[in-house]
């Protein structure tokens, strides 16, 4: 099982999922001017990772050629991560792409955007025997470069959700090693993926902060037994808080929830 997965404290908003969606994500609340990113993709999932800490994802349009349109909507002037993947609903064919970027002789993993950018056609491979895979996990090892324009984007190498630095954003390494990586895995064992695993405010629960004490679900390990408190407060597999009074028991059997005690143990 993974531990740990998505880096984030993210804004909700709602997204799209599956070919045929085309419509981007709403930016985060926070967000005062947004610009867009654009192009067309063999039928894809694309998602943004800001510095910001906010969280966007869109697919692309089945337009009934093999370059579906798409656009995406993130924050002026924050640097952000970009991920495609294509044959994203099909885990064995699945292939994770980060994207790069040239802006005239400079290269970076991030981009800046100050005005809508369109970036053309994005030839992603979609079968994961065509890339540089050398732990086998579906995400190309090397990320595959597109044009912007000087005049309307920056490109940095700022190390946005990407804590060893190697170019691949945490919620597509493989921290266990079983060749899954931590955003297609099940951490609560409800048979969701991460990655689409929500309690309804439309994005993923481990993405969340949800003590609110600045530090994401994925990383917030109370007890030190290396398994994310959001997935042991949500033992019924409810996506549920069944820590209701705060006081380290599971209400599944501290049911007065008042002394953090076993009820199966306290009389009282």
């Amino acid at each position: 099982m993974k531990r740990y997965a998505f880096l984030l404290s993210i804004a909700a908003l709602p997204f799209i999922i599956g070919c045929g969606g085309g419509s981007s994500s709403t930016p985060a609340a926070t967000t005062s001017s947004t610009a867009t990113i654009s192009g067309t993709v063999p039928g894809t999932l694309i998602e943004a990772f800001c510095e910001d800490g906010s969280y966007f994802r869109v697919t692309s349009t089945n337009n009934g050629t093999s370059e579906h349109p798409f656009s995406l909507s993130v924050p002026q002037g924050t640097n952000c991560r970009i991920v495609m993947t294509t044959n994203e609903n099909d885990p064995a064919n699945r292939v994770v792409t980060p994207i790069c970027y040239v802006n005239g002789s400079t290269t970076g993993s991030t981009i800046v955007l100050h005005d809508d950018v369109d970036i053309g056609h994005v030839p992603l491979s979609l079968d994961p025997n065509g890339i540089a895979d050398a732990n086998e996990d579906h995400v190309s090892d090397n990320p595959l470069c597109v044009t912007v324009d000087a005049a309307k984007a920056a490109v940095s190498t700022v190390a946005v959700l990407d804590t060893d630095g190697d170019g691949i954003v945490d919620p597509y390494e493989d921290d266990d090693g079983d060749r899954v990586v931590n955003a297609h895995e099940d951490d609560d064992r409800d048979g969701i993926e991460n990655m689409y695993d929500d309690d309804g405010d439309a994005h993923p629960d481990y993405m969340e902060d949800d003590d609110h004490d600045g530090t994401p679900n994925y990383r917030d390990d109370d007890n030190g037994d290396h398994s994310p408190d959001y997935v042991e407060n949500d033992r019924d597999r409810e996506n549920g808080d069944r820590d209701s009074a705060n006081d380290n028991s599971d209400d599944n059997t501290d049911h007065n929830s008042d002394d953090g005690s076993d009820d199966s143990n306290d009389d009282n």
